[in-house]
């Protein structure tokens, strides 16, 4: 790679130095030589299996127009990898980053950007394709209850879909990075799909443990009072798109410590919301 991609052939292989910021199935490395800082970012094996990896550098190419994720400086479609500029100075969100009011407000303002773009990705999932994606690849008994209870929900939202439009998929803190200027890039692009932005406003809910109403102004204001029952049915789905992916990463030999604890929370809190005395009016409003 350092002496065919011309962007790293610049120097020699010696003049590089090259560190690893982890990931969960991809790895992300920085590159540093004299003058040139960078991130490239190297699609891992077993994600391969539900994912077209020649997309991400694409939809990372779209975004980055907008100003809300870094410029792709190099990047190859049919082997997944890219390569973007290192955002120096920049640190990734911690988990309870959601929780202060003012990030909050710009990380939901940085995806309403995303979701009123004319950018169109090229797939869409759906809630249930991917929980069933994922239980295809790891069939086991209590993921397959789970996702019977979880019909309902299902034929609930087939009801009143909202349009589509371009979402990330992923948007927890860590794929979040604060620029020394205090303004937000949003990273990994493999998930990105053409779908409801409820998508990522529960998954930001969740991430951010949201009460009913810190989520009545700031979410309602977005989407619309009469859309809060649909949204929070996405969340409760997608407790097992999160716990059905980690089970399939799990199964296929993935040995990162977060996936067994992130699966047996997302578990948790979904047989918490089933079990929620308001679940039954999400479904008839929904």
């Amino acid at each position: 790679m350092f002496t065919i991609v011309p962007l790293l052939a610049a120097h020699p292989r010696e003049a590089w130095q090259v560190s690893s910021l982890g990931g969960i199935t991809n790895r992300s490395y920085r590159l540093q030589a004299a003058g040139m800082d960078l991130v490239l970012r190297w699609p891992g094996a077993s994600a391969s299996r539900y994912l077209d990896r020649s997309a991400e550098p694409a939809n990372a190419m779209a975004v980055a127009g907008l100003g809300i994720a870094p410029p792709v400086l190099a990047a190859d479609p049919d082997a997944g990898w890219y390569i973007t500029a290192f955002a120096t100075g920049a640190e990734a969100l911690q988990g309870a980053a959601f929780v202060d009011p003012v990030t909050l407000t710009t990380v939901l303002d940085l995806l309403s950007r995303l979701h009123r773009s004319a950018i169109v990705f090229p797939f869409r999932q759906g809630l249930f394709q991917a929980i069933d994606l994922y239980l295809d690849l790891a069939p086991t008994p209590l993921m397959q209850q789970m996702r019977r209870a979880l019909e309902p929900v299902r034929l609930a939202l087939q009801r009143n879909p909202m349009p589509l439009a371009p979402c990330h998929i992923d948007p927890n803190p860590a794929n979040f990075l604060r620029c020394a200027d205090g303004s937000l890039l949003l990273i990994d692009w493999e998930f990105a799909a053409m779908e409801e932005p409820l998508w990522d406003l529960a998954a930001i809910s969740m991430e951010a443990g949201l009460d009913n109403s810190a989520e009545t102004v700031r979410i309602e204001s977005r989407i619309g009072a009469a859309q809060l029952p649909r949204f929070e049915l996405y969340k409760t789905a997608l407790n097992l798109v999160a716990a059905s992916w980690c089970e399939a990463e799990i199964v296929a030999g993935n040995d990162s410590s977060d996936l067994v604890a992130l699966r047996d929370h997302r578990l948790r809190r979904l047989e918490m919301r089933l079990t929620d005395p308001r679940h039954a009016i999400w479904l008839e409003r929904a």
